[in-house]
């Protein structure tokens, strides 16, 4: 087998592949074999066809046989010899086979992008503030006297006053807490809850736009489109969403993106699409570096978790998410999870 590479732009690279004719004869000698074994022709019993009528009869057989057997054995060659990383299948083209000429084709092959690391550890990021407000511990507890509001009729008219509750320990026990400083406390600790989490996720987006504003490298075109097309998709699903919302509503108004708006969209979905691919790759990139590596019974531990909070049978749950080829992007986005603890243990935090 003789085999040349080209290297092109966003990690695609071009391969040739040429097989001698004494291969392509040989090839063609065993798929006959085969075809005559099972060769139907009038006037011969199945298996004592001449080669010359199953040459005649079976001859694209035949080809599309010697090709079905020659692409794959070849192509998982050529990522063996050039060590290449591909991503979805190759893009074949131009083949050619022939007694004389031999057997020839070129695969068009999208490849994992090189990427080299650095300075990964010891980040500097800014951790938000988590410190609770009273006065935001006093907005929420207003807001939840508002929604336990009355509305009761005026004396001696036929128009309606809205009546707010009092706060205090009758109020809180309504909402099952023994006494108003009970219900202050429990505000006060989903407050912070929130807060940390909030905070969490800030450091988080730090580590990513360091990383990925710290490194250049090509990423493949495919990834970039599937997931602008993604985002895309999302984006009309929440629009047609707001619709139904306020057609039920009976709203005059009907919320809809001008043609401005959705060149702005595809616009946005495609820098945002760009900056996750490569995110993925890095992450990627670091637990490879790092050895963060999932188990089995890591994955299943979730099944089971998932399986408890849907009130589901964990094999159930398993195929669901198997059907919605969700099982791969639920393992990714747990082991990006690890990689997260791991680069917010190594990382500067002030």
């Amino acid at each position: 087998m003789k085999s040349n590479i080209k290297k092109l732009k966003n990690c695609k690279k071009l391969v040739e592949i040429k097989l001698t004719p004494e291969r392509v004869k040989d090839e063609f000698e065993k798929a006959y074999e085969d075809i005559k074994k099972v060769a139907s022709v009038p006037g011969y019993r199945v298996g004592k066809v001449p080669r010359d009528l199953l040459e005649r009869h079976y001859s694209e057989t035949a080809r599309e046989e010697v090709i079905k057997k020659l692409v794959p054995e070849t192509y998982r060659k050529i990522l063996e010899q050039y060590k290449l990383d591909p991503i979805g299948y190759p893009d074949i083209s131009e083949v050619r086979i022939d007694l004389k000429e031999g057997f020839s084709y070129k695969a068009s092959i999208e490849t994992r992008p090189e990427i080299s690391l650095k300075n990964y550890k010891g980040l500097r990021l800014k951790r938000k503030n988590s410190d609770v407000k009273e006065e935001d511990v006093q907005k929420n507890l207003e807001a939840l006297r508002s929604s336990s509001a009355q509305k009761v009729p005026k004396k001696d008219s036929e128009e309606k006053e809205t009546l707010l509750p009092k706060l205090d320990d009758d109020f809180a026990k309504d909402l099952g807490l023994e006494n108003l400083e009970k219900l202050r406390s429990a505000i006060r600790q989903d407050l912070k809850q929130r807060l940390e989490q909030e905070a969490r996720a800030d450091l988080e987006i730090q580590i990513v736009s360091q990383l990925v504003d710290g490194v250049n490298f090509e990423i493949p075109e495919s990834l970039i489109k599937a997931e602008k097309e993604r985002l895309i998709k999302d984006a009309n699903n929440r629009l047609m969403y707001m619709q139904a919302i306020q057609k039920k509503q009976g709203s005059d108004k009907k919320f809809s993106l001008t043609d401005k708006d959705k060149k702005e969209l595809e616009q946005n979905a495609e820098k945002q699409a760009l900056r996750q691919v490569k995110a993925f790759f890095v992450l990627d990139k670091i637990a490879q570096t790092e050895k963060i590596h999932l188990k089995e019974e890591d994955i299943e531990s979730r099944i089971e978790e998932m399986a408890m909070q849907y009130k589901k049978k964990k094999e159930e749950v398993r195929k669901l998410l198997e059907n919605a080829h969700a099982l791969d992007e639920m393992t990714v986005n747990m082991r990006n999870a690890r990689v997260m603890q791991f680069l917010l243990k190594e990382a500067r935090i002030s």
